[in-house]
């Protein structure tokens, strides 16, 4: 039973992937390195736990959304923050500086797939703890949630890759509107916790056209990445040119 639940909780996040794989259509990456990429996304779950749970003694939180305080603190503090700094960094220091990183819309395929193998612990635990069934839900919307908010930060670093005098900047704002995108996400999920059922549960459900909406924002990131390509045989200019040019200058 634990092996068919495990294998469950990976199905989604796996179906996902291999979507986000296949819309890299020039020069697909290595499958080897998308594996080793989610495997460190699997395992970085623990060190979120233990990092979460030391915020939380610091700020307060008992883990129970029923504040304000508490839903802030929990949902972006907690949650955006810390998972999306450990999925970036897992993506960072595994896969960036390998010289197979050759694309702009690499940044979004591995940021994929730090983003599944995370989701993928993350769902295992809850159907342990909650039952089976909850994967009907995590299924198709926190997996895909964590690889929506995950892709912010991906394409980010995906276009500083070509652009390092600007990376850093572009990495950065990736990071913060993914953290800030998750965030909402898990407020909108505690809000029948916090204003109640008539408020929170119509609340609740807005993370449906949340997660809809940051879906064609990847969709976006995806087609505008393709079309600078190198790899492309008739790539469009890259605007962020002018900003290295003008950095050079100055």
């Amino acid at each position: 039973m634990v092996v068919l639940i495990f294998l469950l909780a990976l199905l989604p996040g796996i179906l996902w992937l291999w979507y986000v794989y296949k819309s890299d259509r020039f020069e697909p990456e290595p499958l080897g390195n998308v594996i080793i990429v989610f495997i460190g996304g699997f395992f970085a779950v623990f060190p979120a736990i233990l990092i979460e749970l030391g915020l939380r003694m610091l700020l307060g939180l008992t883990g129970y959304a029923t504040t304000i305080y508490e839903a802030i603190g929990s949902a972006w503090f907690i949650a955006g923050a810390v998972e999306e700094v450990i999925k970036f960094s897992v993506v960072l220091f595994v896969i960036y500086f390998n010289k197979e990183f050759d694309e702009p819309v690499d940044g979004i395929v591995y940021a994929s797939a730090a983003a599944v193998g995370f989701a993928s612990l993350e769902n295992f635990f809850y159907m342990l703890r909650f039952g089976a069934h909850v994967i009907v839900l995590r299924g198709p919307l926190s997996t895909l949630g964590h690889i929506v908010f995950s892709t912010l930060w991906g394409y980010g670093l995906g276009r500083g890759k070509f652009h390092p005098r600007i990376a850093k900047k572009l990495a950065l704002y990736g990071l913060l509107l993914a953290a800030l995108a998750h965030g909402a996400y898990n407020f909108l999920l505690m809000s029948p916790s916090v204003f109640g059922e008539n408020i929170g549960i119509p609340l609740a459900f807005c993370v449906i056209p949340l997660t809809l909406f940051l879906w064609y924002v990847m969709h976006k990131h995806i087609k505008k990445s393709e079309a600078i390509s190198p790899y492309n045989p008739h790539p469009e200019e890259d605007e962020l040119d002018k900003y290295d040019d003008m950095n050079e200058t100055a």
